[in-house]
Parts: structure tokens; sequence; C-alpha cells
């Protein structure tokens, strides 16, 4: 309960085209990494610091897919 995965930030990213909701879902994604520079499986709502799995490289692998295409398609996003 009350866990967040960010993989569910990530596609919904990945499948909008308004800069708003991808700003959004990037802002989300700085702030909720617990200071480890790493996506998790999920984290709590109300502290990020509450987390599953350290390491979880599937949401990473897709959280880089993601930035990959972002820097191509929209460089200027990445920026803000």
């Amino acid at each position: 309960m009350d866990m967040i995965w960010p993989m569910s930030i990530i596609m919904r990213a990945l499948t909008t085209e308004d800069d708003a909701e991808i700003r959004q879902c990037l802002a989300w994604l700085k702030a909720t990494h617990a200071g480890t520079g790493l996506m998790h499986e999920s984290f709590h709502k109300d502290d990020p610091a509450k987390f599953t799995r350290a390491w979880f490289a599937w949401a990473n692998t897709l959280f880089g897919e993601w930035i990959v295409k972002l820097s191509q398609a929209n460089p200027g996003l990445l920026s803000s």
C-alpha cells in the first residue's frame, strides 16, 4: 500500500507528447531516488527514502531508454 512504481511514471512520460506532463514526470523521478541516483522498484508516496530494491535494473534501464529518447526528440526538456 502507498507505494509508487517509478516505472509507471516513466511509462507515462514515454507515452505522452505533452511537454508539461513530461517535465512533471522528470521532476517526480528526480525527487524520488532517495539520494541514490537510481530508480527503485517502488517508493513510498509520502517518503521516497522508503523504497524497495536499491538496485532495480528493469526500472533503471527503462529510465535510461527514456532519457536517450528524450535527448534526441526534445533535448530542451532535460535542461528544465
